[in-house]
C-alpha cells in the first residue's frame, strides 16, 4: 500500500482544449496516474526538468504521466513504447532544488487516450489526446462492499490505517473510490493499469473488490499489526 491520498485545496477538474492538443508526455516504468489522486515525483533528468519548467511556464502544470511498455529499455533514451491510455493532470506542488532537480506533486485529472505524438520540437514528447468519459455507477452495490472492505483492511494493517480511511472518506463517488484505491491501494502495476484504462466504474468496482478482497484474505492470514 502506498502513500496519503490527502490533498490541497482543490480547484480545477479538467484540461483545457489546448492543454489537450499539446500535452507534455512524462513516460515512466510503472507508473499509473489516476484522477483525484495524488502522485510525488523527483525530476532529475534534463528533458523531463525541461518538461516541467515548461508545463508550469506555459500550460498552467498539465503534463500527462505515461507507463512504458515492457522492454522499453532500450530505446529508454529516445522515444520509447508507451500504453496509449494514461493519465493527465496538474503539477499543483513544486521544490526546485539548488542542483536542477525538481520535486513535484502532480494531481491527476482525466483519464486520457493519445491520438497522436507531435513531431519533436522540444527536448521532452508532447502528445494530443482525446479524454476518457467515465460510465458512471450510480448507488452501485459493489461501491458499499469496496467501502467495507477498505474499513475491514484498516482493521487489520495499522500502517496504512490512515490512508485507508482518507480513501474511503474523501471518495465522493463509486468513480472517485476506484481512482483513490488504484493510486493508494494498489501495488501491482498491471491491475492499476487495468483500472486506469477501464471506463466502466460498475466494472472498475468489480476489480477493486476482488483486488481488495484477496488482500484481505492475506492479512487475514498473518499476525494482526505486520501488514505495512
Amino acid at each position: 500500500m502506498s502513500a496519503d491520498p490527502s490533498e490541497p485545496d482543490e480547484p480545477r477538474r479538467s484540461l483545457s482544449p489546448a492543454q489537450r492538443r499539446r500535452l507534455p508526455m512524462f513516460p515512466l516504468p510503472g507508473a499509473v496516474l489516476f484522477p483525484d489522486a495524488l502522485m510525488p515525483l523527483h525530476v532529475f533528468e534534463p528533458r523531463y526538468v525541461a518538461l516541467v519548467e515548461h508545463a508550469m511556464a506555459h500550460l498552467d502544470g498539465a503534463i500527462a504521466i505515461a507507463t512504458l511498455r515492457p522492454g522499453h529499455e532500450a530505446e529508454y533514451t529516445g522515444r520509447p513504447p508507451v500504453y496509449p491510455v494514461m493519465g493527465a493532470g496538474v503539477i499543483i506542488a513544486s521544490d526546485d532544488r539548488p542542483d536542477g532537480r525538481y520535486d513535484i506533486v502532480v494531481r491527476g485529472l482525466e483519464r486520457v487516450r493519445v491520438r497522436r505524438e507531435l513531431p519533436p520540437t522540444e527536448p521532452f514528447r508532447e502528445v494530443a489526446v482525446t479524454t476518457l468519459v467515465d460510465e458512471p455507477a450510480v448507488k452501485h452495490p459493489l461501491e458499499h462492499r469496496l467501502r467495507d472492505l477498505l474499513m475491514q483492511l484498516a482493521e487489520r494493517a495499522p500502517a496504512a490505517r490512515e490512508a485507508l480511511h482518507l480513501i474511503v472518506s474523501q471518495a465522493e463517488s463509486a468513480g472517485e473510490l476506484t481512482n483513490l484505491v488504484g493510486m493508494h491501494a494498489l501495488s501491482d502495476p498491471t491491475l492499476k493499469r487495468l483500472l486506469l484504462e477501464n471506463v466502466d466504474v460498475a466494472g472498475r468496482l468489480s476489480l477493486a473488490c476482488d483486488a481488495m478482497g484477496r488482500l484481505l484474505l492475506e492479512v487475514h492470514s498473518a499476525p494482526a499489526g505486520t501488514l505495512h
